[in-house]
């Protein structure tokens, strides 16, 4: 393989052609929770979900979107966002790329509320906890049928039993909190997905806390590497 093609291929978004991704990775088993994993994640493309704040599911859930695309070489990552009750804000989203338009329109098709942004398919889930559950297995399974897309199931809101059995079929569960909490309520989080034996893989983050970087994840473009500071053990952990 030639440098320029090397050179290209780090920074030129890829092809749309699915079976140009690599394959993943695996964690090293035995990591603090805190950081990396503490089991394997040997599915590829992978699963994660993401607990956090409502306000920040949707910009979280999309920079996660782009930090598995940009891992992945993925051309489109379908992101799933559910903030129960609470009204989603108006952002603004970039344009789709090809990848994310098609599967996007595929997923409204299939009656899902998805939008193209970027490299993304985003789908607001409804309010209601059980109908969310069951919409986001759908567009999973749509997912996988459009060529093994990667998903990310971000959920804003205190964990709910309608979702363990997501949560369960998640190759990563990350849970996110913000700058000045306790670091020990991500641990008890962390801790008790394990126990409860949820996951095959969880670890924590920080949300990012500059708006330009949560605006620009949000919109599809890019992260900022402010985004990619805050986002390190789960990059780490889909190594």
């Amino acid at each position: 393989m030639s440098l320029l093609r090397l050179v290209c291929e780090h920074f030129v978004a890829p092809a749309d052609d699915p079976h140009e991704r690599p394959l993943d990775g695996s964690v090293r088993p035995g990591e603090d929770s805190d950081g990396a994993c503490a089991a394997t994640v040997p599915r590829t493309p992978p699963a994660v979900a993401l607990l956090c704040g409502p306000a920040d599911a949707s910009a979280l859930g999309a920079a996660l979107g782009l930090a598995i695309a940009r891992r992945h070489r993925c051309a489109a990552v379908v992101v799933c966002v559910w903030i129960g009750e609470r009204r989603a804000r108006v952002a603004w989203r970039a344009p789709a790329l090809p990848a994310a338009r098609r599967l996007a329109s595929g997923l409204a098709a299939r009656g899902h509320d998805a939008t193209g942004a970027g490299r993304l398919a985003g789908v607001s889930l409804p309010a209601g906890c059980e109908d969310a559950a069951t919409e986001a297995c759908r567009a999973a399974a749509a997912a996988a049928a459009a060529g093994g897309t990667p998903t990310v199931l971000a959920l804003g809101g205190p964990r709910v039993a309608a979702f363990d059995a997501l949560l369960a079929a998640q190759d990563l569960v990350v849970v996110a909190t913000r700058s000045g909490a306790a670091p020990a309520l991500a641990r008890l989080a962390v801790d008790g997905l394990a126990a409860e034996a949820l996951c095959a893989c969880a670890c924590a983050c920080g949300v990012p806390r500059t708006l330009p970087a949560r605006a620009l994840a949000e919109s599809g473009l890019i992260l900022l590497p402010s985004a990619r500071r805050a986002l390190a053990a789960p990059i780490a952990a889909m190594s």
